[in-house]
């Protein structure tokens, strides 16, 4: 798995919603049996409500995804 380090908003993975919640615990059980760490980020700090600003979820990568350097933003 690409993911080093993920970074999420315990909005999502604690949402209301079962299936987004089963979704989101996947990936963290995925990142942490790939070697990676998740961090969980409260909605009542700072740093979660900028993450939340950012869609709630983001990802510091173990290597360089060439194909995504093509993109512009």
């Amino acid at each position: 798995m690409a993911i080093q380090t993920l970074l999420i908003t315990d909005e999502l993975f604690r949402s209301s919603d079962v299936e987004t919640r089963k979704k989101y615990a996947n990936l963290v059980d995925s990142v942490k049996d790939s070697g990676g760490t998740a961090l969980i980020f409260s909605s009542m700090h700072v740093s979660g409500e900028q993450l939340t600003q950012l869609t709630g979820i983001a990802a510091i990568l173990r290597f360089p995804l060439p194909e995504l350097e093509d993109i512009e933003m």
